[in-house]
């Protein structure tokens, strides 16, 4: 789902987009002359790879978000939770798949793993 920046309005305006088996749900609106606020949550399975053994395996996630889109180039130090969209479109389709992305590069276990206390690894 795509919406050009300009014909979004102060009143929160719902949004859902399905990708796969993970559901991206929540409201938008323009909260300054050049800045939208996107509030969602995430919910539904991923794939994850485990940081122990590095196998594969589907995990629930529900996950809330919020964030900031801007027409204009910003500067990092401004803050980390902000999208640029210079090109005059807010793209919800690529903002979900970024913010399921970000929780899949967190750390985790499978449940494997998860279940070991002692972990050794000859080198």
């Amino acid at each position: 789902m795509q919406i050009p920046f300009r014909k979004i309005h102060e009143s929160p305006k719902p949004f859902h987009i399905k990708d796969g088996r993970v559901e991206c749900s929540g409201t938008f609106w323009r909260s300054g002359k050049h800045k939208i606020t996107i509030e969602g949550k995430l919910e539904g399975e991923t794939e994850f790879i485990c940081d122990r053994c590095g196998k594969s395996y589907g995990a629930p996630i529900e996950e809330s978000f919020s964030l900031e889109a801007v027409d204009r180039p910003v500067k990092v130090e401004d803050s980390l939770d902000m999208v640029e969209c210079l090109d005059g479109i807010v793209d919800f389709d690529s903002i979900c798949r970024s913010e399921t992305a970000s929780i899949q590069s967190e750390y985790h276990l499978c449940p494997e793993c998860a279940d070991k206390e002692d972990f050794e690894i000859e080198l």
